[in-house]
């Protein structure tokens, strides 16, 4: 498992790990484990939005905290920005403990506009857990219900990391209340037959900042037949593009799949500035042409594959807490595999001799948001 940039000692076996597409598959999973909780829900989210969507689930927590179960939510300031404190307020008169991270209260000692909660996870019972890029929101929500179908990707996870997906969630919690840390499980939840190794590496500090890229670049620098990366705000630190520009230099089949619409146009004109150098070493590229892309998965080898909230980008990598759910298993793969295929087929590619004809106007776009690129 370390030549795959999973370091023995972080995984555990034994888990089952479902991958749901969307708020279309993963809200209904999500809210069914916090309408079955009995004993405890955690909710840590960057965007809790007061729109259709956010009112259910708020609606879900707040009947399980009126029936005694401990209900918790951690939100971050900037990225709830525009939720109204009454939303929250409900919440609370309803049982729920709320606590927003990172006020923004720029005289207190320590603030930091720039260090978000920018994690996505939800544990229900120290028994099952999701973890993925979707915040609670109706731009996530299936069209179905009025939602925008925002295109993204979560895990539905039963087995032992869930018990570290709980000490995570404790520690921050810790952290930001200063006082104790809350009730674990009584126990660490037990292997399931048949069960996959997994871990779960959350960027909290500098050195679990570095054990998320660590792994994605070990894994990168080991491939010998695929990387295949999806990826909402692309804009990795050149050790990344050297590592996949050296991947498919040995031959190896590297895609990256990126928005052709995205939340932050910067980001976009200041990622499609490394187009040029990833298409010159037959890295492969394709925009996602549906509605915007939110997603961040890897698939490496058929075998190695991720999904969470970490993105290829400035914040992540050196400010935001985030959180991945890494995981060993072919048939995880597989399915993974198959969606980013049929992504694919949603997308346009970028081929190297059209990209080299464009004009100056977006050379110039691309130079300048690349260049303050740390910034967003």
């Amino acid at each position: 498992m370390l030549e795959l940039g999973l370091d023995p000692r972080l995984v555990r076996p034994g888990n089952r790990v479902e991958l749901l597409r969307d708020g279309a598959e993963a809200y209904p999973r999500m809210l069914e484990a916090i309408s079955g909780a009995r004993a405890s829900v955690l909710l840590e989210v960057y965007t809790f939005a007061d729109d259709d969507t956010g009112r259910r689930f708020a609606g879900a927590l707040a009947e399980r905290a009126r029936a005694g179960v401990a209900v918790r939510v951690l939100y971050d300031s900037v990225g709830s920005l525009d939720t109204p404190d009454e939303f929250f307020q409900t919440l609370e008169e309803a049982g729920v403990r709320v606590l927003e991270y990172h006020p923004i209260r720029p005289w207190a000692r320590g603030f930091s506009i720039r260090r978000r909660d920018h994690r996505k996870l939800l544990v229900a019972d120290g028994r099952v857990a999701f973890v993925g890029g979707l915040n609670i929101a109706r731009a996530y929500d299936a069209p179905a219900r009025g939602g925008l179908g925002w295109h993204d990707a979560a895990v539905r996870i039963e087995g032992p990391v869930v018990w570290d997906l709980v000490e995570m969630f404790s520690r921050t919690w810790k952290k930001e209340v200063r006082a104790a840390p809350l009730d674990r499980p009584p126990a660490i939840p037990p292997p399931a037959a048949g069960g996959i190794p997994a871990a779960a590496l959350g960027a909290e500090r500098w050195r679990g900042r570095r054990s998320i890229g660590r792994a994605f670049l070990r894994a990168i620098r080991t491939a010998e037949r695929r990387v295949w990366v999806s990826n909402a705000y692309f804009v990795p630190a050149p050790r990344f593009v050297r590592a996949l520009r050296g991947a498919a230099r040995r031959g190896v089949d590297v895609r990256v799949l990126v928005p052709a619409t995205t939340d932050v146009p910067g980001i976009r004109h200041a990622s499609r500035a490394l187009f040029g150098v990833l298409l010159r070493r037959r890295v492969r590229i394709f925009e996602w042409e549906g509605p915007v892309l939110h997603a961040k998965t890897a698939i490496i080898d058929s075998l190695w594959c991720t999904v969470g909230s970490y993105n290829l980008d400035h914040m992540s990598m050196l400010h935001n807490l985030e959180l991945t759910v890494l995981a060993l298993d072919p048939t995880l793969a597989a399915r993974m595999e198959s969606a980013f295929e049929e992504d694919l087929r949603r997308s346009r590619e970028v081929v190297h001799r059209e990209w080299k004809k464009r004009g100056l106007w977006p050379r110039v776009l691309e130079s300048f948001f690349y260049l303050f690129s740390p910034l967003f």
